[in-house]
């Protein structure tokens, strides 16, 4: 695979998706049947989380452990040189002497493109500000073609912050490449997709729209929610004005519906009833996160399995 570092899902080109999804599919028969390999027994990988995370921290260092290899780990700011003024682009010159591959959570939009260019060693991007989360676009994508069966000729529907949600970026950007795709934003007005994502996803021939209204929906074959992203909002009577307004219910599903997903952590987005019903893949999307991670530390670092 042509990629030593992942920064963007701009990188994930369709025969490098087929090439990650054929080897996480290898990980989870490994998971499933041994539990873990040696693989990466002699390998270091150093997570830089210095933003709050759950699923991604602990995915990745399932995936590290599954493999065999050691893990090095920063979380949070505090009790770290980041205190004393450090900046990131040194902090990453020494932590890339720790280990063979560094997975960063960055606080700041472009801020993984700075660690990775100071990185001595494969970098990936676990999600930088309100930029971009590439992996969790590989999540998406193969939570989507294992469910479904494919990524082209769907109807997805993006709620309800596409503004500022880096998962909804991400995944825009990837599917963007398939065949006879339509993506409809709904958001409040104030957080609807940025400029930029619309017109790249326009240029590729995307069907494009965006609405205010739950009731657009209708015709969707694929649901991805996003919560409301409080911890970037400017203003929190903003956030408060908004946080119960958005929220699917399964009155709200359109019978077009075949799959609803969501990166974590839910907040107010999703009825908790909607968890009953066949086509809520949200939980599966969070299993796959740990085979889709096992894959890419694997290739990045040139191991292979057979």
């Amino acid at each position: 695979m042509p990629l030593e570092r992942l920064i963007s899902a701009r990188q994930l080109t369709i025969p490098v998706l087929h090439e990650i999804f054929q080897t996480a599919r290898k990980m989870r028969t490994i998971c499933q049947e041994k539990g873990r390999t040696n693989l990466l027994a002699d390998k270091m990988i150093g997570l830089v989380f210095l933003e709050p995370s759950s699923r991604t921290l602990l995915s990745f260092q399932s995936a590290a452990q599954r493999l065999g290899a050691g893990i090095v780990f920063i979380q949070g700011v505090g009790s770290t040189s980041f205190e004393k003024g450090e900046s990131l682009s040194d902090a990453i010159k020494v932590v890339s002497g720790y280990c063979d591959l560094i997975v960063a959570r960055l606080p700041k939009s472009g801020d993984a493109q700075i660690a990775s260019d100071a990185s001595c060693v494969p970098f990936i991007n676990a999600g930088d500000g309100g930029n971009e989360h590439p992996t969790q676009s590989l999540v998406d994508t193969f939570t989507i073609i294992e469910e479904l069966g494919t990524l082209s000729n769907l109807q997805y529907a993006f709620g309800f912050d596409p503004l500022q949600s880096r998962s909804i970026h991400s995944l825009c950007l990837v599917l963007s490449q398939f065949e006879n795709i339509g993506f409809e934003f709904i958001s409040p007005p104030e957080l609807m997709a940025p400029r930029w994502l619309v017109e790249q996803c326009t240029e590729r021939s995307v069907r494009m729209s965006q609405s205010t209204s739950l009731a657009e929906l209708k015709n969707s074959d694929v649901i991805y929610l996003n919560r409301l992203q409080e911890e970037r909002f400017p203003d929190r009577s903003l956030f408060e004005k908004y946080r119960y307004e958005y929220r699917l219910t399964p009155e709200e599903i359109p019978a077009s519906c075949r799959l609803i997903l969501d990166p974590l952590p839910r907040v107010d987005e999703i009825a908790l009833s909607v968890d009953e019903l066949p086509i809520a893949g949200y939980f599966r999307q969070a299993q796959n996160g740990v085979y889709l991670r096992m894959a890419l530390l694997a290739m990045l670092l040139g191991r292979n399995i057979a």
